[in-house]
């Protein structure tokens, strides 16, 4: 069984490439959405270009803007508008801009947003409102918002920017900083809006995801739930969905850092995750509830693991078969195939411990899904892994069964990883292939 979890993902083993630090994030305003001709996104412009921190420019080509009132079943067009324009202007972070009454609305979207699933993820749906007349004296800007402003370009980064993540680091801290020192007298009304609550949590959060103190915990966790008993002033129930996203990330980081209270910190993260989803539902924000479906999956596998409760694992497909919905093959190769192998597993646990033929060739079907993105002309040695959780997977139908048939099976998928492993002189690999083998061949005699 080591081994089989072992074997479960090949790492590219190639030499990685060393990236320069950035100095810089390239920072794109896209023109306002605004009652009026104001200028607002060229006010936020100006003020952005304060930063040394970023390179910014301003969009202003017209196209549809429909999308941004975030109520319509159209957050598709905002995302694929937003990703070409990243794409265009070889940009970090693009800020949309959106009046509502008195206020603009501020949204933040990079092009990691909804593909990183293993770290801290803002939502492109995570709103910070600023009163829009601030706009309209910018020289008198509150320095405490453009702060916050600063702070959330920045946790909108993803950690999978390596690139990136120094920068990241340093603009974090400063604003930390900066709101630390800040005096009773400057922190004015505003800073009680769930809004603003919300978005100091997500730049202590994302700031602290690798290295997470109990104190920073217990005071972002308050950050939320204030965020959360101040329903009244959220204008859609979109964000409320967003606060509980965020309130799961954070018991889901401790969790990973191992606070304590291991059992409170799961059942807190999988019950606000799923309390998100009831607001971001999977018809109108089909990224966000397919990412925290997949982040229920690892959350109940994880669950699964020290309880073997059985429905635990078959929550986890579950939800890993509510994310394969949107993320599918066509649009979204290596995120698909990353949940492929991950039912694949799954499936074939769930097999193994029911004894289900059935399930077990599911999770034959998954893995090789996870083939048609990790080619064998292209990915060998990934392909020759696959191949060997494959023949796993085989062999314990053939034990299960004394299915003869199976045993061959297994064998061939053993072999044709064993070629591919003797080429590349991979000698780890090819002695657990070998020894698997003869695992197979003894049962097959037995």
């Amino acid at each position: 069984m080591v081994n089989f979890i072992k074997v479960l993902f090949g790492k590219n083993t190639d030499n990685k490439r060393v990236l320069p630090k950035v100095e810089t994030l390239k920072v794109v305003v896209v023109d306002f959405v605004e009652y009026g001709n104001y200028g607002f996104a060229q006010a936020m412009t100006k003020l952005l270009q304060k930063n040394p921190s970023f390179n910014v420019r301003l969009f202003d080509e017209p196209f549809d803007k429909n999308f941004l009132n975030l109520q319509g079943r159209n957050f598709f067009d905002l995302i694929d508008a937003g990703n070409t324009i990243l794409q265009k202007l070889n940009a970090d972070v693009i800020v949309w801009g959106y009046q509502e009454n008195e206020n603009i609305r501020l949204n933040f979207q990079t092009a990691n947003a909804y593909s990183d699933w293993d770290n801290v993820s803002c939502s492109v749906l995570d709103s910070l409102f600023v009163p829009a007349e601030y706009f309209e004296h910018i020289n008198f800007f509150p320095e405490i918002l453009a702060n916050l402003i600063t702070g959330i370009i920045a946790a909108s980064i993803s950690e999978q920017r390596i690139d990136l993540r120094h920068l990241k680091q340093k603009l974090l801290k400063n604003v930390i900083n900066a709101l630390s020192s800040e005096g009773p007298s400057d922190s004015r009304n505003f800073m009680f809006s769930p809004y603003i609550m919300n978005t100091v949590g997500l730049i202590y959060l994302s700031f602290s995801q690798q290295e997470l103190s109990q104190k920073t915990f217990n005071m972002t966790k308050e950050l939320f739930l204030n965020a959360l008993a101040n329903q009244k002033q959220i204008m859609q129930n979109v964000h409320i969905g967003c606060i509980y996203k965020n309130l799961a990330q954070l018991y889901e980081v401790a969790l990973k850092q191992d606070l304590g209270g291991y059992w409170l910190l799961f059942k807190e993260a999988i019950t606000n995750y799923r309390t998100a989803q009831k607001y971001l539902d999977h018809y109108n924000y089909p990224y966000d509830f397919s990412q925290i479906s997949f982040k229920l999956s690892q959350l109940y596998f994880q669950y699964w693991k020290f309880t073997n409760d059985v429905q635990a694992l078959r929550d986890a497909v579950f939800f890993l078969r509510e994310a394969e919905k949107t993320y599918t093959q066509i649009t979204f190769p290596e995120l698909w195939s990353k949940i492929e192998g991950y039912l694949g597993f799954y499936l074939s646990l769930l097999g193994l411990f029911s004894k289900s033929d059935d399930i077990s060739r599911l999770a034959i079907r998954s893995y090789k899904n996870k083939q048609q993105v990790y080619r064998k002309e292209l990915y060998p040695v990934m392909w020759a892994k696959i191949q060997e959780n494959i023949a796993n997977v085989y062999y314990n139908i053939g034990k299960n069964g004394r299915d003869k048939k199976a045993f061959a099976e297994a064998i061939d998928y053993y072999q044709s990883a064993l070629k591919i492993y003797e080429n590349k002189k991979l000698h780890q690999e090819i002695t657990i292939v070998n020894n698997s083998i003869d695992k197979v061949m003894k049962a097959w005699r037995a």
